[in-house]
Formats: structure tokens, sequence, C-alpha cells
């Protein structure tokens, strides 16, 4: 892949995590993330007494209600790093808002031209 092509892709999913992922996220809409969570998705994580924990979409989304987001949060998302190879790629961020801070790190797939984050692990840092 040339490194015109690459950054048309970086730029392909920094899109789709900011237009769906991010506004997911702020708006509590788990519609936003059926457009860029693959069917197949899952979520890795440390639950409250630190033991691993695998989500699926089904219970990730239990876990949003649109009416019930508190709009007075503010989320920012940042990306420290996209790499692309081909038709996958990965891609470390950060999306916080005044509370909460989580680190992000997304396995994603072009697969029939479109990016999907296929797997997801976090870690969340309240913030004081």
């Amino acid at each position: 892949m040339k490194a015109n092509e690459s950054n048309q892709e970086i730029n392909l999913i920094k899109k789709a995590i900011l237009n769906y992922y991010h506004e997911g996220h702020a708006k509590a809409n788990p519609s936003l993330y059926e457009q860029v969570l693959h069917d197949n998705w899952k979520f890795f994580m440390f639950d409250e007494k630190n033991k691993l924990k695998i989500v699926d979409k089904k219970e990730y989304y239990s876990w949003y209600k649109p009416e019930e987001a508190d709009r007075n949060l503010q989320w920012r998302t940042e990306f420290y790093y996209v790499d692309v190879f081909k038709h996958n790629a990965q891609a470390k961020i950060s999306i916080e808002n005044q509370n909460v801070k989580y680190i992000d790190y997304f396995n994603l797939m072009k697969i029939d031209g479109t990016w999907w984050i296929v797997h997801k692990i976090s870690q969340p840092i309240r913030k004081e």
C-alpha cells in the first residue's frame, strides 16, 4: 500500500471512529455503533474484581440509553495512532469526559469496502 493510499485509509478509519464510536458514546446511542462495530465484535475488559470479562454487542448496547444520557458531559476523542496494513488496522485512542478517560485499542478490518471495529480492549482511568 502506497503512503498516499495508507493516509486515505487512516482518514477513513478516523472518520468512522469519530462519527460513530465517539458519537455513540457522547449520545449514549447504540444505533450509532451499528455503523462501526462488526456483528461479531467483542470487548475484552477487566471487571471490578479484576477478572477478565468478554462482552458481546448485545450486552454492550444494553449499557447505553439515549434518553438517560448526561448532556452536560463533554466528550473528547484523541488518536494516538492508526496503523494500516492492507485490510487490517489497529488504532489507539483516548475518549474522555469530565469524569473518566478510557484508553481504547481497536483492531479493525476492511470488509466489503467498509472499516469495521472487530475487537476492543480498554482501560478506564477515573478522574478525581
